[in-house]
């Protein structure tokens, strides 16, 4: 470890002047001004390197072109990197039994001599930062975390690991750790990284092959760990998941928004972040169905229905066709063309928007040997096959006919053809019952309006799959533009490749399929991308009909999952675990539990505690770690109250802490309520289904009794709304029994 400023052992009569303390960060703070200069160098050279990236496509040829590609987006990523890793840049420090000094921090930090001045926190040799204890110090006599502001150190927390070997070393402060749970929230999601514990860092670091499954309760950090093992992998592996990409996957837009900032803050931004709700291109999920829907379309054997349904004919198909040849009238009609569409689904099997071209060569060998049985006098013209496909097929009665008996069907058509009970009834057999039938499908007329629900993407997703993709080629290079119903060498009549000339097939990278989901291209054209490593993130919370649009973008990924059974929302355990196992396959498994609440302050964590109780009896609770001090307040109002009081009592709590307030309602509330009160600034208003993964310093909890109303799945997502909060709880109730729950 090169020195800067001093880096060995501090003694108390080696403080300059004042405090212990303030001498202390004094030393540190030159230590890190060091640190941020060479940082400072660092950043000049990757900034002139990237200039000289783009300088080279002077040189004109296709190689350079390409080499200052790589180049630019090796040095782009650097520059990024650095920036990234400016606040709090340094925040360990690890005085080990040799006598080294080791610095910790959130990128690795060398001289011009490539003495190591910071090491990267994901490397070997800061693991003792974070798994060193006073039972097992591997070597370590004193854990510093150096608190900072931007460049300035502002306070320094220690743990004294070897009392013995330590015997003249200072330690400041009570720990860092529980110094920094209570800390004011600021409406996004911060990094831990100089506050992991030990369990969690044994999940961060767990080998990278295979599944890791996390499971905790509310406050346990399972989100962050999931999120720095993310970088970390990233970090040890860049070749394996750099180059397949890693995918995040949380509940829900606002999770998403919520914890956007953590992998920048780590130096990674390679991850891409997506909800349920976003995942397939096109399509942004706007509300979640009632219990009830969700139910039904998020089971399994939603899949059955959806592969029956695809081999229905279209609505408005004709029902004979009709074509002549050399003065000879060809008809097919009814059964025959029945028996024509269930040979091309039992030729094909599934994907028939690739299967165009079988159904037409199938329908002219129905109408060759209809022609034949005629029995035409074959004269002075004998109709022979091959001049018999080229008359019928020019002929316009065929080309549209084709159209409509066997169109390109897309996802979303395919669910609002589904809107009509009598389509939904026979697809779904003795999958739905009647009422059922009816529910489901008039559901499903919200599309009409452009509004899609959260089942209904994994919906979509199944339907792009099973539908397949009609075959895009480029405009014949030599081809002039003869036909009006050709594009890109297609014909959209019939689905026919034109040939002629050359032809270029069209290729696209992970980049531009991604390019292409943000541009909301329509899901039949953009192929969901495969990820090398797919993060769940509230993973007990998807339906069967999720997993499966998950398992389409992890093949042959590996997975970290993270879930706690007593928050699920989905209400058939077994399975949903079926779905899980289903997945992940045969993947070597790696179990882990976090038992410890960061977040909640003890009082808080007993209120919740009693809802588990009634949600998920025998589950027991993660143990919370500090006391808040102030007690939750149960308001019990008349019912046309409700919200008047929750609004003076966000606003209360407003002025009380310095962070962010969440009132969290009943689902279907939020606009609502949003249109009738006045909130104050820093108050989030948000469904109960919105809450998932996020947390407020103060949380107003209305309505609890709307929340529960469909246990044990409400009595769950009550449980989760209690959990949100840091350190006030308001709950605002009409209901006299549910009050007296919660306050026991």
């Amino acid at each position: 470890m090169t020195s800067i400023g001093a880096t060995g052992p501090v003694t108390p009569e080696s403080s300059t002047s004042g405090s212990l303390k303030e001498g202390e960060i004094a030393r540190e703070q030159r230590y890190v001004d060091g640190v941020y200069a060479r940082l400072e160098e660092m950043r000049a050279q990757a900034r002139l390197f990237l200039r000289e990236a783009f300088a080279e496509s002077q040189a004109g040829t296709a190689a350079a072109l390409v080499d200052r590609d790589v180049a630019v987006h090796r040095a782009a990523r650097r520059v990024s990197e650095l920036d990234a890793a400016d606040d709090g840049l340094v925040f360990g420090r690890l005085d080990l039994t040799t006598g080294e000094v080791r610095y910790v921090g959130r990128l690795g930090v060398r001289t011009a001599e490539r003495e190591s001045l910071v090491i990267d926190w994901r490397a070997p040799a800061a693991e003792a930062f974070y798994q060193a204890t006073s039972a097992d110090p591997r070597d370590v006599v004193r854990r510093r975390v150096l608190h900072s502001r931007g460049h300035a150190v502002v306070d320094l927390e220690d743990d004294l690991l070897d009392a013995e070997a330590g015997a003249d070393l200072p330690v400041l402060g009570d720990g860092a750790f529980v110094a920094a749970l209570a800390r004011t929230r600021e409406g996004a999601m911060r990094d831990i990284v100089a506050t992991i514990q030990r369990e969690q860092d044994e999940v961060i670091r767990a080998p990278a092959d295979g599944t890791v499954v996390v499971q905790g309760g509310p406050g346990t950090g399972k989100t962050a760990v999931a999120l720095h093992r993310v970088a970390y992998l990233l970090f040890r592996h860049r070749r394996r998941f750099g180059s397949r990409g890693v995918l995040v996957v949380g509940p829900n837009p606002r999770f998403t928004a919520y914890i956007r900032r953590v992998l920048p803050s780590l130096g990674e931004e390679s991850a891409t972040l997506g909800s349920l709700g976003d995942l397939v291109a096109g399509v942004t999920a706007a509300y979640h169905d009632d219990h009830a829907i969700a139910r039904l379309k998020g089971a399994a054997t939603m899949a059955r229905t959806l592969r029956r349904a695809i081999t229905e004919e279209p609505p408005g198909a004709p029902q004979e066709l009709r074509v002549t040849h050399r003065g000879t009238v060809v008809r097919l009609t009814g059964d025959a063309l029945r028996a024509l569409r269930k040979e091309v689904h039992r030729k094909r099997r599934r994907e028939p928007n690739a299967s165009a071209a079988l159904a037409r060569n199938l329908m002219l060998d129905a109408l060759w040997r209809r022609l034949t049985e005629l029995g035409v006098d074959d004269g002075p013209f004998p109709p022979e096959r091959a001049a018999f496909d080229d008359d019928v097929r020019d002929q316009r009665a065929f080309t549209a006919f084709m159209a409509a008996w066997w169109p390109v069907r897309t996802p979303l058509g395919m669910l609002e053809e589904l809107s009509d009970p009598a389509r939904l009834r026979p697809a779904a057999g003795r999958s739905l019952g009647p009422a059922e039938t009816e529910a489901v499908a008039a559901s499903w007329r919200e599309l009409r309006e452009g509004r899609v629900s959260y089942a209904d993407v994994a919906l979509l997703d199944e339907l792009d799959a099973l539908l397949g993709r009609a075959p895009r080629v480029r405009r014949p290079v030599d081809e002039e533009d003869d036909d009006p119903y050709v594009i890109d060498g297609v014909n959209v009549l019939t689905g026919e490749r034109v040939s002629g000339g050359m032809e270029y097939a069209e290729l696209s990278t992970y980049a531009d399929r991604m390019a292409g989901r943000r541009r909301g291209e329509d899901p039949v054209e953009a192929a969901p991308p495969e990820f090398g490593h797919v993060v769940v993130d509230e993973a007990q919370d998807l339906s069967p009909m999720q997993w499966r649009m998950l398992g389409r973008r992890g093949r042959h990924a590996t997975w970290t999952v993270v879930a706690d059974p007593a928050q699920s929302s989905w209400p058939d355990a077994e399975e949903s675990a079926a779905a899980m196992e289903a997945v992940l396959g045969h993947r070597v498994r790696h179990d882990f539990e976090l038992t410890t609440n960061y977040r909640n302050s003890a009082e808080i964590a007993a209120v919740a505690a009693r809802v588990l109780a009634v949600a998920a009896p025998g589950v027991r609770p993660a143990r919370a770690v500090r006391s808040g001090g102030a007690e939750p307040v149960i308001a019990e109002v008349p019912a046309e109250g409700l919200y008047d009081r929750a609004a003076a009592e966000a606003g209360s709590l407003a002025r009380a802490v310095a962070g962010t307030v969440g009132v969290i309602v009943p689902p279907g509330r939020a606009a609502e309520v949003v249109r009738g009160a006045d909130w104050p600034d820093r108050v989030q208003v948000l469904e109960a289904l919105e809450a998932k993964g996020l947390e407020f310093d103060a949380a107003v909890i209305v309505a609890p009794e709307e929340i529960a109303v469909h246990p044990p799945v409400g009595q769950r997502t009550l449980y989760v709304a209690l959990s949100r909060a840091t350190q006030r709880l308001t709950v605002v109730t009409a209901d006299p029994s549910l009050a007296g729950l919660l306050r026991d």
